[in-house]
């Protein structure tokens, strides 16, 4: 079982608000902050972040909560561009009606 670690979703807000060039001062200004010290206490680990704010962030930084929580979707992530390294785009295509198809047919595992 994973814990909540505030530094550690502190660490990864920073880090997707830096990637997608936001300052503190805009994401406080959408997260409806009056000030972006609120925002800092979150980003250094200093308060826990509220579940309505994390989902608030995730969908502002285009992020999933999983990530933001866990540090784990990016790693997905990275494995499944690894399958498409280096493919040519009929081969990608292909590999995508697979993806789909698999995907579409989930529920038969179950």
């Amino acid at each position: 079982m994973e814990y909540y670690d505030k530094k550690a979703v502190g660490k990864r807000i920073k880090q997707v608000r830096k990637h997608k060039n936001m300052t503190q001062c805009s994401l406080a200004e959408c997260l409806d902050y009056t000030n972006e010290r609120q925002l800092q206490r979150i980003e250094n680990g200093e308060t826990a972040c509220p579940v309505d704010k994390l989902m608030e962030i995730a969908q502002i930084l285009d992020a999933s909560t999983d990530f933001l929580l866990f540090g784990k979707e990016r790693e997905k992530k990275e494995m499944a561009s690894k399958f498409f390294e280096g493919r040519s785009d009929r081969q990608k295509q292909y590999l995508e009606k697979i993806l789909q198809a698999a995907a579409d047919n989930l529920m038969l595992l179950e």
